[in-house]
């Protein structure tokens, strides 16, 4: 456990992480983009709709008068690049994550590729002028996550930031590996999700849900915690982190994820306090947590996004698989998250059967509206 009793989360749809704390009787203090109806705890919306720290964060921060060594920090988006909001958020507690170095060197695609390629690390080709590219290609972005700034290659499209850059195009099935990992240096797999992604407004490959729990071959898990050890040992990274790859003819590595991710809530169970507190132990307090609470239940969860823009006004509280669900007369632009809906099951097979159900269900409720 730990002393303070202010926790701040800066974010976007952070419902699951504020449920996962809520038992705790801490404050907890939702700095999200959404500002959704379920959040538990102190609500303020922040002005970046991708929940980046940025002017808005600090200065809400700066309103709360918090008590800087009474106060826990975590950050589950990016920072701003205009400002070091990294040290300045230090200025209003501890934050809960790896360090602001860390981040940055891991978007530095440049320097990624080393690692990959001297460790004999498996990926799609990247190019970084038009000329050189070997088609399909992607454009990616390693400054955002989810899938944002994902674009499909056509003739004349350039790069357009330091940060973008071209990548092969692999078709396959796409994972993500959650772990955890302490100062020591020890990790552990969480679990393994199967990831699924739409075309919205945003990107031709937006986050948009995943399936938790699923098998891999002990070759595949070794080769799969050789990568996480390689990226623990030389980034130092803490806490909760995520590996998206996608299996083709081989295991092509995608992007990592130096934070808590969407999928960390499909395994709360796993931990006797619920797997924010066990992120927080592992930084605060050096704790590996041991995943002993394993079900044999299959999590689906999907987002649903806008095909049009829309004011919401639809009930859905009443509905126990929803969540992230906005309040009343939110506006929401083409492209943007409406809400999430889950499934349970302990039968893969029934679980997404269960998702599809409750998103047809959903779907009438919106009528005429075109969802994603």
């Amino acid at each position: 456990m730990f002393h303070q009793n202010n926790i701040v989360l800066i974010g976007n749809s952070l419902v699951e992480q504020s449920k996962s704390i809520k038992y705790l009787k801490k404050r907890v203090i939702n700095i999200d983009s959404f500002n959704d109806i379920d959040l538990v705890g102190e609500n303020y919306l922040n002005s970046d709709s991708f929940g980046y720290v940025n002017d808005n964060v600090i200065e809400i921060l700066k309103k709360l008068d918090l008590k800087r060594e009474d106060t826990l920090i975590i950050v589950s988006s990016e920072y701003g690049k205009n400002k070091n909001y990294h040290s300045l958020l230090e200025s209003y507690g501890k934050i809960i994550g790896n360090s602001y170095i860390t981040i940055s060197n891991l978007q530095n695609h440049r320097n990624l590729i080393n690692t990959l390629d001297k460790n004999n690390i498996t990926h799609p080709k990247k190019f970084f002028t038009k000329e050189s590219i070997e088609e399909p290609v992607l454009i990616k972005n390693s400054y955002l996550s989810g899938g944002f700034g994902i674009k499909k290659y056509k003739n004349g499209l350039e790069i357009n930031n330091e940060y973008e850059y071209f990548e092969q195009y692999v078709k396959g099935n796409s994972y993500s590996v959650l772990f955890v990992a302490n100062e020591e240096k020890k990790i552990e797999i969480i679990g393994i999700n199967k990831i699924f992604n739409k075309k919205t407004a945003y990107s031709a490959f937006s986050f948009s849900g995943a399936c938790s729990n699923i098998s891999f071959s002990d070759i595949k898990i070794k080769y799969l915690k050789k990568i996480i050890n390689i990226f623990v040992i030389e980034y130092g990274l803490v806490g909760f982190n995520g590996i998206d790859f996608i299996i083709s003819d081989d295991i092509y590595f995608l992007e990592i994820n130096p934070r808590l991710t969407q999928t960390c809530f499909l395994y709360d169970e796993y931990f006797s306090g619920g797997y924010l507190l066990a992120h927080i132990n592992s930084i605060l307090n050096g704790e590996l947590p041991s995943c002993k609470k394993k079900r044999d239940d299959v999590i689906f969860f999907e987002n649903l996004f806008a095909k049009e823009s829309f004011v919401f006004n639809q009930d859905l509280e009443k509905f126990d698989f929803v969540t992230n669900i906005p309040k009343s007369n939110t506006f929401i632009d083409v492209g943007e998250p409406i809400c999430t809906i889950s499934s349970r099951s302990n039968n893969e097979k029934k679980a997404k059967n269960l998702l599809l159900n409750n998103i047809s269900l959903i779907k009438k409720i919106f009528k005429n509206l075109e969802i994603i």
